[in-house]
């Protein structure tokens, strides 16, 4: 099929889709859409972020919905808040005229508002499997009239720890509903779940593009997340030829960056989705004229730009999947000539690199954070080769009686120097810089612990996390590298944090759980509790949940 209009869709959501300028149906578009419309049966398809997969469900949960209907009629499960977000956000602008609402849930944000919302009636809720537990164990959310039930990046969801919840929400839905799962891979826990939730389903699959820029130099840099902007400016700045793009999440994101960029004396300007055309194609001219060399720009916006010779490609916030992944970075690298990709990422985000990585073939390296010594090397470089530039061109001529007074009175050097500190302020200068501290298994900052609790009682990451964050008090970002064994979890706390973590969490429970471990082994004559062990606080989720019919 080559166009929407063959694909069975209503005159509005046509209208909506060229407001939008998407002329023509993706491959999974085109394989989806249809089977929706017109069919009974269920769907797996395997296929990513960037292949338009959420137009492909997201039309037909538009084409369902009932106005007014003053219930939840599709439920869509992300494994991220951010996916949560960006969902919502493209089904939402993907409705025209009908008057629908769409709610993204996630933790994190108040969820006062998202009762407020859930009570006032919504018509397509987004979210996370965490947070809609939640809503369900509070009877706040209802998911038993759904029309349609959507696992998108299912692979990711089983990946993350998040395979029970999945099955405890899918048990609470209707059965009659329709179930779509879209994978980026067809293991094992996934069709697992389809077999056991799902009716007759078709599999539909796009066959995803494999990255085959090899002149494309992939690295990244473990920074915290609070120096994720200096680390930018830090690779930035390394690399006097930089003419690239810069990827974030958001349209916010682009112009937060892009503006800090430009306060930096940095010449950057965001592309997304909020600009028209005019003042999209006014930026591209710019930058394809050099007039600005830095792109901040989202996935979305991102599309139908070629420009041949980009330098570099920086993943300022990881990509959702592989294949965006694959968009962003081969940009770069084109026409034989070499390019080099840098994602920025926080401990945190590590097992996602490198599932990406496996998925793609790509061959990415870690490596430091350019030094303050080389990048103010690599800027005075820059300053002699323009000086000597504009000595060439001999257009200075009306400064020499000025320079003749300056050098009057006062050594050549010192007036030289005094010029470079005016114009350039301490960008030359070490302690212009802010330091950055390496993180990750082997920085600074942070404690390795073992707490006795694993598969064998219950454990998996995500709710590891929320039992230490609650039991410690402590902020489940600060709770890193976290690996669950069967009988015991290793993982790291920010060093100040440790004591607080073991005195607070064995205080609780009674007996000695978590302990600091720079050895990663087991304590001699440690006792690790039997299977069966519950904590003396608020367990576990899997503790708290009623049993499920038939398991």
């Amino acid at each position: 099929m080559t166009s929407f209009q063959e694909l069975g869709l209503s005159g509005s959501t046509l209208d909506a889709l060229t407001s939008k300028g998407f002329t023509a149906p993706t491959p999974i578009q085109a394989l989806t859409i249809p089977r929706l419309l017109s069919g009974t049966r269920d769907i797996v398809g395997q296929a990513q972020t960037g292949t338009g997969k959420t137009a492909a469900f997201g039309l037909p949960v538009i084409e369902a919905a009932e106005e007014g209907a003053r219930r939840v009629q599709s439920l869509i499960l992300a494994p991220t808040r951010e996916l949560a977000i960006q969902v919502a956000e493209e089904i939402d602008s993907l409705k025209g005229g009908k008057r629908i609402r769409v709610l993204p849930v996630y933790g994190g944000q108040a969820i006062h508002m998202q009762l407020k919302a859930l009570r006032q009636g919504v018509d397509v809720v987004v979210g996370t499997p965490g947070r809609i537990m939640d809503h369900l164990e509070r009877g706040s959310l209802r998911i038993d009239q759904l029309t349609y039930f959507i696992l998108d990046e299912a692979d990711e969801m089983c990946n993350m720890g998040f395979v029970d919840d999945v099955r405890a929400i899918l048990a609470s839905a209707n059965a009659d509903r329709r179930t779509l799962m879209f994978s980026a891979t067809m293991g094992g826990e996934v069709m697992a779940i389809a077999r056991e939730f799902m009716g007759d389903f078709d599999v539909v699959r796009v066959k995803p593009e494999v990255s085959d820029a090899p002149l494309t130099r992939q690295v990244f840099h473990e920074i915290a997340d609070s120096d994720r902007f200096e680390a930018l400016c830090r690779v930035i700045d390394a690399r006097p030829d930089f003419y690239g793009l810069v990827f974030v999440r958001t349209r916010a994101d682009a112009d937060l960056v892009a503006a800090r960029l430009t306060q930096r004396g940095y010449p950057a300007e965001p592309i997304h989705g909020d600009l028209n055309q005019a003042q999209r194609e006014k930026i591209l001219s710019g930058f394809r004229e050099r007039k600005a060399t830095i792109l901040v720009a989202t996935d979305v916006a991102a599309r139908g730009i070629d420009v041949p010779d980009l330098t570099h490609v920086v993943n300022f916030a990881l990509p959702q999947d592989p294949q965006t992944f694959v968009h962003r970075t081969g940009r770069t690298g084109r026409a034989g000539k070499q390019g080099v990709a840098i994602t920025l990422i926080t401990p945190n985000e590590f097992r996602k690199l490198m599932y990406i990585a496996k998925s793609t073939g790509i061959d990415i390296a870690k490596e430091p954070l350019p030094r303050i010594e080389d990048v103010i090397h690599s800027k005075k470089r820059k300053v002699v080769d323009e000086l000597n530039a504009i000595l060439e061109a001999e257009g200075h001529g009306a400064y020499l009686a000025m320079a003749g007074e300056l050098l009057h009175d006062r050594p050549a050097e010192e007036v030289v120097a005094a010029l470079l500190r005016s114009a350039f302020g301490e960008e030359l200068v070490e302690s212009g810089y802010r330091r950055i501290e390496p993180v990750g298994p082997a920085g600074r900052g942070r404690a390795d612990m073992t707490c006795a609790l694993g598969r064998a009682h219950g454990m998996n990451p995500k709710r590891f996390v929320d039992f230490i964050a609650s039991a410690a008090n402590v902020k489940q970002w600060a709770i890193q590298h976290v690996r669950v064994q069967n009988d015991r979890t290793t993982f790291t706390v920010p060093a100040a944090e440790a004591d607080r973590v073991m005195e607070r969490v064995n205080s609780r429970e009674g007996e000695t759980l978590v302990t600091r471990d720079e050895s990663r082994r087991k304590p001699p004559g440690r006792k690790f509790p039997q299977k069966g062990w519950k904590p003396a606080g608020k367990a576990p989720r899997t503790q708290r949940r009623k049993p499920q019919p038939g398991r």
